[in-house]
């Protein structure tokens, strides 16, 4: 009788361990969109604007958090020095199972120009965590060198064969000093952190110690090789200053 008493406690300890398991949360939660003052995409601002973050978030049992990452994205390179980058980390408690995250992002002011990068991630109650969300925006000061290209016309959407070339016309100015140019034709990878699966045209020219106040492209050849894969890349150009301020042009190009 003993015996059998005994085993009936251990099925039932057994059982709502079990349950416990059963139970458990295991979905991670989702970051249904976010923008800056409304967008998600081609953002830019100035030294000292009240920038608007919104996030919707959802989970199926209970929100816990809202971790906030911002940073440069600069290209690490030593020519010319950087300022006061505008860097911040915040964890904001969340409830509910489905809400809209709002913050005011109050850029610094003065702040080096140039590229930064807001990550987003979410914690529930139980702790799992999202998939990541990314803004990138580019911040100016107004003493950022000024990038103009007169051709080709990208706006319009720019196509260009495997194996062929295009010129860029264009000029750089900037009110100090030039220290450095990079132009890039690149592939981003989805949901890289702003890495590329491949680079497949590379110009870069070093200005340190010069008193440049511009540059002129002139017609820079830009050869597509043979060997690249179809698709959608960026053209980046950007160009730093001797206070280490960066003026950024992007533009897309679609091999085919």
């Amino acid at each position: 009788m003993r015996k059998t008493a005994l085993f009936l406690s251990i099925l039932a300890l057994a059982s709502a361990c079990s349950d416990d398991s059963d139970n458990q949360d295991l979905d991670a939660p989702v970051i249904l969109s976010a923008t800056l003052n409304g967008e998600d995409h081609d953002l830019e601002f100035n030294a000292g604007d009240a920038i608007s973050l919104a996030v919707e978030a959802s989970d199926n049992e209970a929100l816990g958090q809202i971790k906030l990452d911002l940073h440069d994205v600069f290209d690490g390179h030593s020519h010319g020095k950087v300022a006061s980058t505008w860097t911040l980390s915040e964890v904001h408690d969340l409830s509910g199972t489905q809400t809209t995250f709002t913050e005011t992002l109050q850029a610094p002011d003065p702040v080096t120009a140039g590229p930064y990068h807001l990550v987003l991630r979410l914690l529930d109650a139980a702790g799992n965590e999202s998939e990541f969300a990314e803004l990138d925006f580019v911040l100016r000061n107004g003493s950022e060198p000024q990038i103009s290209i007169t051709d080709p016309d990208f706006s319009q959407g720019f196509q260009i064969a495997k194996g062929q070339s295009f010129n860029l016309t264009g000029s750089i100015t900037d009110n100090i000093d030039l220290a450095e140019i990079v132009i890039q034709v690149r592939k981003e990878t989805e949901h890289s952190h702003k890495s590329y699966s491949s680079t497949i045209f590379s110009f870069d020219k070093d200005l340190d110690g010069s008193s440049d106040l511009s540059f002129d492209l002139g017609s820079l050849s830009i050869s597509i090789p043979s060997s690249a894969e179809i698709g959608h890349y960026e053209l980046y150009f950007s160009a730093k200053d001797s206070e280490g301020n960066y003026g950024i042009y992007t533009a897309e190009i679609e091999v085919i």
